[in-house]
């Protein structure tokens, strides 16, 4: 829509839910651990992995480019609220439950990651109730779920606006579709647009984005994220050397 936005107070509420849905599914998994290694160090650590999806197709529906100025700026504001919020939620479940076995004050508190992405209600509340986890943020790939949501998984730029898919079983026979990336569908039926060639600006895939733009998204994630992040860069097969260097 014209107006579009994004629910920040909203984003808040979803992201303080799954750090104690992550908790719990933790807790329930430590004893189904095959090796006792395994069990101490999920005991003793407490790692959750929050990640995101989806991020591609809500640029699209607020009609900013991905890569951009514009969507960096964004970026930069939605996580530094996702690990902030998750630290503070991580802080009550502490303060409730008790902080991770291995938790050190001090060490936590100085650390790099904490003084630069930190807000003062973040730290105070650390500093009064620790952390119930070790680390908390992590970019999975999500290409099951995601697919399942009908968007586009991890950070990833949308990979083609439309692709070619094959089947071999519900005909009985070789037979090939056109399929078009379901934010595609949506923009393309919304502004009554009837080839791809002619799709707003805004619009971009892995293929057409510049991999700078693309290094750039992800140095604004990568900021907010304690744990890691999986990411794939697309290139032309006719790329130089020289470009893979310098990505």
């Amino acid at each position: 829509e014209e107006d579009s936005y994004f629910n920040f107070e909203r984003f808040k509420k979803v992201v303080k839910e799954a750090v104690i849905y992550l908790n719990e599914v933790l807790e329930e998994g430590i004893p189904l651990h095959p090796l006792e290694g395994q069990r101490e160090s999920v005991s003793n650590w407490r790692s959750i992995g929050l990640g995101i999806m989806g991020l591609s197709d809500c640029l699209i529906k607020m009609k900013i480019r991905y890569g951009s100025e514009e969507s960096l700026k964004f970026l930069d504001k939605l996580g530094k609220i996702m690990v902030n919020t998750s630290l503070q939620q991580s802080a009550l479940l502490a303060k409730e439950l008790g902080t991770f076995p291995k938790y050190k004050e001090e060490e936590t508190l100085n650390s790099t990651f904490l003084k630069s992405i930190g807000t003062e209600k973040t730290k105070n509340m650390i500093k009064k109730y620790g952390l119930r986890n070790n680390s908390l943020l992590s970019v999975a790939p999500t290409v099951i779920i995601s697919n399942l949501c009908e968007v586009f998984g991890g950070i990833e730029p949308i990979f083609k606006t439309s692709y070619i898919r094959k089947t071999e079983s519900l005909h009985n026979e070789e037979k090939e579709y056109k399929v078009f990336t379901p934010i595609i569908k949506e923009v393309m039926k919304k502004e009554n647009i009837k080839s791809e060639d002619n799709l707003p600006e805004y619009v971009t895939d892995a293929h057409k984005l510049d991999y700078i733009e693309r290094i750039k998204v992800q140095s604004v994630w990568q900021k907010y994220t304690d744990a890691s992040i999986s990411s794939t860069v697309n290139l032309d097969n006719s790329a130089p050397i020289e470009d893979i260097k310098d990505l």
